[in-house]
């Protein structure tokens, strides 16, 4: 084989590689879109909260059942629950160990880190670490069907 023929060759198989990993890598028009991922944690916990949710909205529906019991709000960063008294509290959304959302235990009234176990009670103090610092607590008043969380 002469060495044109060499270069030639390899040239053509270069480019039948680089068109295929091309061809492969682009999006098309007709492909579905991954679905969006959640964010990765709730965030930092925020310093002046005020929002507040209708319980009588859909979306807010598993704040009402006995079962689940919470929410999350303010963009995920603080988590609304409802307690087996029925009144509604609302904590820092991130876990103070490493900012994991924390979710509520309906039947204990505490909320748990899925991740490395840290529980906090109603009033956001830590029951069991790593955690070592409480989550805020925030200020929850009912009107009728809505629900006023601030700082």
């Amino acid at each position: 084989m002469k060495r044109i023929e060499f270069l030639q060759l390899f040239g053509f198989g270069a480019a039948m590689a680089l068109s295929g990993c091309l061809g492969s890598c682009s999006s098309k028009k007709d492909d579905p879109q991954p679905p969006a991922t959640p964010p990765s944690g709730p965030g930092p916990s925020p310093t002046t909260v005020d929002f507040t949710l209708d319980l009588a909205d859909p979306a807010n529906a598993r704040l009402n059942d006995p079962a689940f019991g919470y929410v999350y709000g303010a963009g995920g960063t603080v988590i609304v629950a409802k307690t087996t008294t029925g009144s509604y509290i609302a904590l820092s959304a991130a876990c103070t160990h490493q900012g994991t959302a924390v979710q509520f235990q309906a039947g204990s009234n505490n909320f748990a880190c899925p991740t490395h176990g840290s529980q906090f009670n109603a009033s956001g103090g830590v029951v069991n670490g790593p955690a070592a610092s409480s989550l805020r607590a925030y200020t929850v008043t009912q009107t009728g069907t809505m629900l006023r969380i601030k700082s």
